[in-house]
């Protein structure tokens, strides 16, 4: 399973011994399946906050219109979603048609994870993680989803197994071979860029670089080849994604940093973690979210056998230290570190590192195979861990990402762990619909996310509803019957006293998934205040 030379995969030397033609059978094997399961019943759920502002912006894309909302986000993903609205028919939802492209982007990030593997750790461990990959229920789920994360683990994949190679051939003295992987390493670097705006991870191939610099790698970048690709990287990044360069979206990027309400934005500063509330904005380092958030996530929310090899293969790789775990050291250090010091932190965004987390958990499989006296220990094993994790996925689909495993309690700590990322807006469509069937003219519908709640209503033709936000100022102020709209992980530090007010009362309509109630619409009489009197609350708080 070494290079070409003969020398171990994780020397990241030599060529890159092809796969076969029974293993690039399974491969596309591995690549359809993980799409069918992407794509199946796609639109299950209903919107959530940041999916409906990714729908209407690919609409106004349709109409030539490239500001508006949501312009703080690259236009790679809208570009796609204003591709499938314009050629699929008609009759698919809106739900699937804004989800589609990242479904089918995971059978491209299922291929590239076994070509980053088999030129990292051989082609076994390669195809491995490719499995794991494409079957693991929280990769699935959280691919399922609108947003940039997908994309940006896709080039970032890419980036790295281009990263590999070029080292490789710098290695070997195969100077042509070096720069023609070194621009294309920089070409994924720019559509990375162009996928999410997360400048963070723009130093992973420089932290790299070094790291193998220091360990005596004959790699030399000088500094004027530098410059040339990363001016490929700004060309990639220009063709796709304009928009930054319109003054338009640096004022409107500016408004968004410096905290002001833009549109409908729902508000998010605290986020709801192992049943507590941390402060989730930017450097908020004293009461932020822990910086082992995104490895709790991993332990709980990988299928067991995966997380306990991922965790070894990090163990061995801080052991051993060859140029492949280097690379992907500096991968995971680098995105541990950015959302440590930034204190914002999601679920979805692990996708861009999940890649990293699977070849290791393969590569520690590989190596525990070899010191076990069988030779059918690792297929044994590769079955076991893939078995698993699509054992998980079949038993929670459509709602894949309602997973949490046997080390983090099982699906009754559900929402325990990761109740915002976790449910995503799920059922709010139903619950929507539910009062627009049933609500007086004219009624108002108090919620965290008040597009997607207008979104429904309209099309449940109730064009009278008004709206209103989960605040002391916005919600149910207007003198009318209101419909409070509350989903599991909406829970935050500004609506925390009226939530637990609304909580001693009985729901005028409940949405449960997988027998867990997940939405919950409280109806107050007009002239009915949501939040207690303040001076109530501050004797509460004594």
């Amino acid at each position: 399973m070494g290079s070409g030379s003969g020398t171990a995969p994780v020397e990241l030397t030599g060529r890159t011994t092809p796969f076969l033609g029974w293993q690039k059978l399974l491969l596309a094997a591995l690549a359809l399946l993980g799409v069918w399961l992407r794509v199946r019943h796609l639109g299950a759920e209903g919107f959530a906050d940041d999916e409906i502002h990714k729908w209407l912006a690919a609409l106004r894309y349709l109409r030539g219109d490239f500001g508006g909302d949501d312009v703080e986000h690259p236009m790679l993903m809208k570009w796609l979603i204003a591709g499938a609205a314009a050629l699929l028919p008609r009759g698919a939802s809106p739900e699937a048609l804004t989800r589609l492209p990242n479904a089918l982007a995971s059978g491209g990030t299922v291929v590239a994870v076994a070509l980053l593997g088999r030129r990292f750790f051989g082609r076994a461990a390669g195809l491995l993680g490719a499995a794991l990959c494409a079957f693991s229920t929280t990769f699935i789920g959280y691919q399922r989803i609108a947003k940039e994360d997908t994309l940006l683990g896709l080039f970032l994949a890419l980036m790295l197994w281009c990263f590999g190679e070029a080292h490789a051939a710098a290695q070997d003295g195969r100077g042509a071979d070096q720069r023609r992987w070194e621009a294309w390493s920089a070409a994924a670097l720019g559509g990375m860029f162009a996928s999410k705006y997360f400048i963070f991870f723009g130093p992973i191939p420089l932290f790299a670089y070094w790291a193998l610099r220091a360990r005596g790698t004959a790699w030399r970048v000088p500094f004027s080849r530098w410059v040339v690709l990363a001016g490929i990287a700004l060309v990639v990044f220009s063709a796709v994604n304009w928009a930054p360069f319109l003054p338009s979206t640096w004022e409107y990027i500016g408004q968004y940093l410096a905290g002001d309400k833009l549109g409908d934005r729902a508000t998010s500063e605290t986020l709801l973690f192992r049943g507590h509330l941390y402060g989730n904005l930017a450097f908020n380092f004293r009461g932020g979210v822990p910086p082992w958030f995104h490895l709790a996530f991993a332990w709980v929310k990988l299928a067991p056998p995966t997380a306990v090899l991922a965790f070894s293969g990090i163990a061995l790789a801080l052991w051993r230290r060859r140029p492949a775990h280097l690379v992907f050291l500096c991968w995971i250090g680098t995105f541990v570190l950015s959302f440590t010091v930034s204190s914002a932190m999601y679920g979805r965004f692990f996708v861009s590192v999940l890649p990293a987390f699977a070849l290791l958990a393969a590569h520690a499989a590989r190596e525990l195979s070899r010191r076990v006296p069988w030779r059918q220990a690792f297929p044994a094993l590769a079955v076991l861990m893939a078995a698993t994790e699509a054992r998980a996925a079949v038993t929670h689909a459509p709602h894949y990402r309602l997973y949490v495993n046997a080390f983090g309690g099982g699906d009754a700590a559900l929402g325990w762990w990761f109740p915002h990322c976790d449910y995503f807006d799920a059922g709010l469509r139903e619950a929507v619909r539910g009062v627009a069937a049933r609500a007086e003219p004219g009624a108002e519908i108090a919620s965290e996310t008040e597009w997607p709640v207008r979104f429904y209503a309209e099309q449940a033709g109730r064009k009278d509803l008004t709206y209103g936000l989960i605040t002391r100022r916005g919600g149910c102020r207007q003198g009318r019957v209101c419909y409070v709209v509350t989903a599991v992980g909406r829970l935050y530090a500004h609506n925390r006293e009226a939530l637990e007010r609304l909580a001693a009362r009985a729901p005028f309509e409940t949405v449960t998934i997988r027998g867990v109630p997940v939405v919950k619409v409280y109806r107050l009489e007009p002239g009915e205040p949501l939040f207690p009197p303040p001076t109530a609350a501050a004797a509460a708080s004594r």
